[in-house]
């Protein structure tokens, strides 16, 4: 008989090739237990015989005899798994219908920083202390300087303010008004001199604010929005922040009777229920909630 014409034995441990028709009693040496591994040991559970080692196992002689076994034992049946369809992709949130700019503002809810409530109390003290001589009885005109309680009704006419109605220049080292060309290298003999125009006083008034630019900046989060007007010296009691889903405005006092107004269209919409403002002694924080978690355009305004 030939190689080609032999089976191979499938008891555990044999392995061998024989002719099913000399195929004796005792003629196969393999083993009828099972293969243990425990505690890094390998041995057959039909034996003693323990090993480290796999390969040294593998090779470890049968301890039982009997004839030679051609039939390959079945494998165990797979476990029939239920095919889980994927998760859904979750669905992309709905887009909010933009509101009408014309719905009515309300006022946002305001906070003031420790650190301008300090601002505003030394500056109450010290206009209590500048009660007598403030900015607005100064004549505003260039050289004058006098102050309105030192110029009676009767004075206060044609011809007593003494000023400069040009601007000052500063030229290699020389200082003087345009108006007059008087050269002086000193600066306090520039403050000094006297106006060369005639007229009426300019008092200042406390009523008209200076409209001014206010640098501002805004960046945003998940679901807020915070836009910042750089001020300093704001004036809480005087400020207004209104503002309905899709529109700010604001209006900023600060400073020396400075105004800086703010009316625009958002690039985006908010919940102005959810929106606050806080003061800060050098700036002022609107954070607005959006109403829809979704990135606004790199403009923050229309």
């Amino acid at each position: 008989m030939t190689a080609d014409d032999e089976v191979l034995c499938y008891n555990k441990g044999c392995g061998k090739g024989f002719n099913p028709q000399e195929n004796a009693e005792d003629e196969c040496v393999f083993h009828c237990g099972a293969p243990v591994f425990h505690d890094a040991y390998k041995s057959w559970s039909c034996c003693e015989k323990k090993t480290t080692d796999f390969t040294e196992f593998l090779n470890i002689k049968g301890c039982c005899k009997g004839k030679h076994n051609n039939v390959k034992p079945e494998e165990p049946a797979k476990e029939d798994k239920e095919i889980t369809p994927p998760p859904e992709a979750p669905k992309p949130p709905e887009r909010v219908e933009r509101p009408s700019e014309e719905e009515p503002l309300i006022p946002l809810p305001s906070s003031v920083s420790a650190s301008l409530r300090k601002l505003l109390d030394k500056l109450a003290v010290s206009d209590k202390i500048d009660e007598v001589v403030t900015k607005e009885s100064i004549c505003q005109r260039k050289g004058c300087g006098k102050a309105k309680v030192d110029v009676s009704d009767e004075e206060d006419y044609e011809g007593t303010c003494e000023h400069h109605p040009g601007c000052p220049i500063f030229h290699e080292g020389m200082k003087y008004w345009s108006c007059c060309n008087k050269k002086t290298t000193d600066f306090n003999d520039f403050l000094k001199q006297k106006g060369c125009t005639k007229g009426t006083h300019l008092w200042g008034d406390s009523s008209q604010k200076k409209a001014v630019q206010c640098r501002y900046d805004w960046h945003q989060t998940g679901d807020t929005v915070n836009f910042t007007v750089y001020a300093k010296k704001v004036k809480p009691e005087l400020c207004t922040v209104n503002c309905n889903a899709v529109k700010l405005q604001m209006e900023t006092h600060f400073g020396d009777d400075q105004v800086f107004t703010f009316d625009k269209v958002l690039a985006g919409i908010i919940e102005p229920e959810k929106s606050k403002i806080t003061y800060s002694a050098t700036k002022v924080e609107v954070k607005m909630r959006k109403a829809e978690f979704f990135a606004w355009p790199s403009t923050f305004v229309l």
